[in-house]
């Protein structure tokens, strides 16, 4: 089962921070989305119509939504992001509503051009990424 919630906060000191780097600046209004799931194992239906259900874990993901950036923005977004290990996360759960520390992994990325203008220089559209709690 697959919870999805967003949360609009504005005007915040700190909305989220990767391993201790505050995020916040490069948000658009919406912030993030927080969606809460459950995993299991040898669940479903059997023959008979019977429904198994095995929890062994409940996990989040957190998908950050940036405003458009400029050159220097994306670049020093995508530092705090950019090695392949475990991102400490730490964020605002509106589940339990308390601030929560996570162990994460990023998702894929995808940068779009807006525009590049010789008298204003590069613009890019707005950026999705997930981190995945491991």
């Amino acid at each position: 089962m697959l919870f999805l919630y967003r949360r609009k906060i504005r005007n915040a000191e700190t909305l989220i921070k990767v391993d201790g780097k505050d995020l916040t600046k490069f948000l658009k209004d919406e912030g993030y989305d927080v969606e809460w799931y459950d995993l299991s194992y040898d669940s479903g239906r059997n023959a008979k119509g019977t429904m198994h259900y095995n929890p062994v874990a409940e996990k989040y993901k957190i998908t950050l939504h940036t405003k458009h950036l400029t050159s220097e923005e994306l670049v020093e977004f995508f530092s705090t992001i950019k090695v392949l290990k475990k991102l400490t996360v730490e964020y605002f759960n509106p589940y339990t509503g308390t601030t929560r520390t996570a162990n994460c992994y990023r998702g894929d990325r995808k940068i779009t051009m807006k525009w590049n203008r010789t008298d204003k220089g590069i613009l890019y559209n707005s950026v999705d990424i997930s981190l995945i709690e491991l």
